[in-house]
């Protein structure tokens, strides 16, 4: 069996610093100069509710349920409608009905559906997209639906024939994009703009009452470019998925360009500022930006600064930086460190994949699923961008692995007084309702309809070796270093030896530090009012005790001996890890050891004796004349010994008048003691092992 080095001193390991964030796309052994294509030490192999935005690794922050919707339909769509003059709100089309939700006062839920006049409520998908005070309502088929909110108008719900002013109107289409003063719409293969947005005293479709900057809602102009008719993209890139625009610096062209995205390729237009040099416009100049891996949905494609971020049917993808690497090879998304995720999703279903920018993070869907209101999706994968905010040096921002814990259908920001709020449209399992939730950056757990939960987060180190990946090693203990620690927290640890699929169960503990007066071992009865808030605690450091080991029948040694470990860290309640020190002991590793079974066609042995049975589940060699043969336990016919040690016994042959002729099967060293074992045959069939 393996045993200590002579001499030998534990060995550690660890680190301090997971700033690099998730990498589940390499294999996890951590890097080493012999291995330097491993995981970097700041980067994990795997994170689910957590941040590594400080260096240390924390829960993610909390969610709160806000409101529900009062009918279970088709979720179709819904967005961020801004007023004019006052805070945004949440609109949505559910079942072919129209929901405003207050999220901007008391979270009220109001429908305002036209009276005898819904959409039809199977439809799968809705378009919406706002231009001036107008937030125009799409589902490919039926006439455009208009929402508007001013001080003079009131807010209102109308068909876009009932909005006045000159025909035609914007036509039924699908994903829709306002830029550059007009409406763009697609509509399969097809994309067209209505007229350029309208001001008092020019040439405009609108109406006064207005200010003319209704004109965005009709279609007068379209005549001037080359005598009408739509701007078409080829048939073997696919109908277009998303229209959509970034920002623009260069502006010395007069021109700004919008992207049509296909799921096949991604183009660009350069689109007219003014309303003359639309009518001077003789060509669209329509080219190819991308020529694959486009967009597979227009939810899902958010503006950073002047890059869009957006999901292709490999992962999550940069258009800027697709542009800026179009002549180096390959055709890679930026997501290949979220891989665990990102190949599990169901690929019929990326068309409703959603996504935001919230708290300096990108925020994308993964793994959707059907639910009985639409596709939702079971977590979201966070991009850190807050690594390139320092000033002495900007670092590549980090995947934080997968944010679940929600079913969601759609992710929403909106700006108030300043402030970034983020909401989900979610599918509820256990009360069977469409909720909004609410995405802070603040609180420490997440809130329910039915109460607080604390969080459950899980974090994957990468698998240590101590630096020697060729030296066996008996694990020890592990050390973890905590601080705010608030309230109880369950500290749940595995462990796994090399490569292997399986988690040993290692310890479970809680630990608590009293969140205020409330909360003490003896709390006053009755509890002070006011009660007094303590402030968070630290452990520094949690000492495990010593790994259990489990016989691991595969490779024949206990489970905490191998040559590298990984630990799985699952935590319940608020607390921060701040380092994490683990300790081995250095073992021998015997010649041979893990020594492969021959097949029984193997024939490389020939005996030496004679070899005959004696009695019930014993086997006999007889050796040369004079000197005593050998006889032990008869194994299982065809199996190898288990790992446990298995004696042989000497003696002299007892029964030499039953001799007979066999021959060797074939052979196996113990990898744990070391012995020899023979498989043999007899004339009549039988095998065993001696």
């Amino acid at each position: 069996m393996a045993r200590p080095v002579s001499g030998s001193v534990r060995v550690t390991t660890g680190t301090v610093d997971w700033s690099g964030g998730v990498d589940s796309g390499i294999n996890p052994l951590i890097s080493s100069p012999i291995n330097p294509n491993g995981l970097p030490p700041n980067k994990l192999p795997w994170l689910i509710n957590a941040t590594v935005r400080d260096g240390g690794i924390s829960p993610r922050p909390g969610m709160q349920y806000l409101c529900a919707l009062p009918i279970v339909a088709a979720f179709q769509d819904a967005y961020m409608y801004e007023p004019d003059l006052n805070f945004p709100y949440l609109m949505a089309q559910v079942g072919g009905r129209t929901f405003q939700i207050r999220v901007d006062t008391d979270n009220s839920v109001i429908e305002q559906t036209i009276s005898g006049d819904a959409n039809p409520a199977t439809i799968p998908q809705n378009w919406m997209t706002q231009g001036e005070q107008f937030l125009v309502i799409q589902d490919g088929q039926s006439e455009p639906l208009v929402w508007f909110d001013t001080a003079t108008q009131g807010a209102h719900l109308r068909r876009i024939s009932a909005m006045g002013g000159a025909a035609p109107y914007l036509p039924a289409g699908q994903p829709m994009d306002y830029y550059m003063g007009r409406i763009w719409i697609a509509n399969g293969r097809e994309y067209i703009a209505g007229d350029i947005v309208g001001n008092p005293g020019a040439h405009s479709s609108g109406t006064a009452a207005f200010a003319y900057r209704d004109s965005i809602l009709h279609m007068t102009e379209n005549v001037f470019i080359n005598g009408g008719g739509q701007f078409i993209v080829p048939t073997l890139s696919g109908n277009i998925r998303a229209l959509k625009h970034c920002a623009n610096l260069n502006t010395a062209l007069g021109e700004g360009l919008l992207f049509p995205f296909t799921r096949n390729t991604v183009y660009s237009v350069n689109v007219p500022v003014t309303r003359a040099d639309w009518g001077a416009l003789k060509e669209p100049l329509q080219r190819v930006a991308q020529i694959t891996f486009g967009a597979v949905s227009d939810r899902a494609i958010v503006a950073i600064n002047g890059d869009l971020y957006y999901q292709s049917v490999d992962g999550v993808r940069s258009f800027s930086q697709a542009v800026r690497n179009f002549e180096q090879p390959g055709q890679l998304p930026i997501s290949q460190e979220e891989q665990r995720a990102v190949q599990l999703n169901d690929r019929a279903l990326l068309r409703y994949a959603t996504g935001i920018e919230f708290n300096n993070r990108l925020l994308q869907s993964c793994l959707p699923y059907e639910t009985p209101v639409g596709v939702a999706h079971r977590g979201l994968m966070p991009l850190n961008f807050d690594l390139q905010g320092n000033i002495q040096g900007k670092l590549p921002p980090a995947w934080e692995g997968i944010w679940e814990g929600l079913a969601f259908l759609k992710l929403l920001k909106g700006d108030f007084g300043g402030r970034q709020r983020a909401f989900a449209f979610v599918w509820s399992e256990i009360h069977q309702r469409i909720e909004i939730w609410e995405l802070t950056d603040y609180l420490l757990e997440d809130v329910g309809a039915d109460g607080n939960n604390r969080i459950t987060w899980i974090i994957e180190t990468p698998s240590y070796d101590w630096g020697k990946p060729f030296t066996l090693k008996q694990l020890d203990t592990i050390s973890l270093w905590v601080d705010k620690l608030y309230g109880k927290v369950e500290f749940t640890v595995d462990y796994r030896c090399g490569e292997s699929p399986c988690w040993q169960q290692w310890t479970y503990w809680t630990e608590c530090a009293s969140r205020n007066s409330c909360e003490d071992i003896n709390p006053p009865t009755p509890c002070d009012y006011p009660d007094f808030s303590y402030k968070q605690q630290y452990r520094a450091p949690m000492v495990l005790p010593k790994a259990p080991a489990e016989c691991d029948t595969t490779n024949g040694r206990p489970t905490d001996i191998g040559f590298s470990f990984q630990f799985r860290i699952r935590i319940k309640g608020l607390c921060r890890l701040r380092g994490l020190l683990a300790h081995a002991m250095e073992r021998e590793q015997a010649v041979y050891e893990g020594l492969r079974c021959p097949d029984d066609s193997f024939s490389g042995f020939s005996p030496r004796g004679n070899i005959a049975p004696l009695g019930s589940g014993y086997i006999i060699i007889q050796g040369p004349p004079g000197q005593q043969g050998q006889q032990g336990p008869q194994g299982n016919p065809g199996v190898c010994p288990p790992c446990q040690p298995l004696p042989l016994y000497f003696g002299p042959d007892p029964n030499p008048n039953g001799i007979v002729s066999a021959t060797i099967k074939s052979f196996y060293k113990d990898t744990i003691t070391g012995q020899l074992w023979i498989k043999v045959a007899d004339d009549g069939g039988n095998t065993g092992w001696i």
